[in-house]
């Protein structure tokens, strides 16, 4: 087990994650791509076609799922797929399941920097990722900057192809095939990160999440219980230090 007997979850511009005890999460199916170790012990990988024992886990974005620890801590890294694509991650793993990747090739590393005194997370992140980012289609990575930045606003797919001078079906797969994950729901995770980090910070919950662009609280309880696989109250409560950022103390919230 870490070190460091508080569990800690943090959140940056590319990636977010979690160190701690098993949750308890029910299946889902993340908007973004997300990589699972076992930090005393295996995990049992639930899918669609069965369970599978691994020492870690890669899930594709959008990829129905769930991780159970047969004993002690995980690492739960989710990967911003505008940031870092998917195949920085899944050319990492050593074996496969279908779909998903198994045995991360740094395990061993990963499992140290997650056992330190004081979690650092862009260290874990370097160590999960690795090789140079693909080219990415400048207006696609402006687009998914400016999601990032202000995730509350209203963006439709028609008008932005339209600027971009493309069919809304060409611009729809052009933005997947660059970021790993569907416009509308790149739009979600980023929503539903702004509203987290709100949260965290002190603000109300559901206050947070119509501030973060969800048409209503029970719109962002259903996605957060779809992407995470727990409630976000479950979350909060769960006595996790949550670091937003390098500039941010890092903040207990008991709720």
């Amino acid at each position: 087990m870490s070190t460091d007997p508080t569990p800690t979850a943090w959140v940056r511009p590319g990636h977010i994650g979690y160190v701690g005890p098993d949750l308890g999460v029910d299946p889902h199916a993340p908007s973004v791509a997300m990589l699972t170790v076992g930090l005393d012990g295996p995990l049992i990988l639930h899918t669609p076609h069965g369970p599978v024992r691994t020492s870690s886990s890669f899930a594709p974005a959008r990829t129905a799922h769930r991780i159970a620890a047969t004993q002690g801590w995980i690492l739960a890294l989710f990967v911003d797929p505008a940031g870092a694509p998917a195949t920085l991650i899944s050319d990492e793993m050593t074996a496969a399941a279908g779909a998903f990747g198994l045995r991360h090739r740094r395990e061993r590393e990963l499992v140290e920097l997650c056992r330190a005194p004081v979690v650092d997370p862009d260290r874990i992140y370097a160590r999960a990722v690795a090789g140079a980012s693909p080219v990415t289609d400048p207006r696609i990575a402006k687009l998914a900057a400016a999601i990032r930045d202000e995730p509350a606003q209203a963006l439709r797919a028609d008008q932005i192809a339209a600027n971009m001078g493309l069919s809304t079906g060409h611009f729809l797969h052009l933005f997947a095939r660059h970021c790993g994950t569907t416009f509308r729901g790149y739009q979600r995770w980023n929503r539903m990160i702004s509203a987290v980090s709100s949260a965290v910070a002190g603000h109300d919950l559901t206050r947070s999440a119509l501030d973060a662009g969800f048409a209503t609280p029970s719109h962002f309880s259903e996605s957060f219980r779809d992407m995470i696989g727990l409630s976000a109250t479950t979350m909060l409560r769960a006595g996790i230090r949550f670091d937003l950022g390098p500039a941010s103390p890092a903040l207990a919230v008991d709720q």
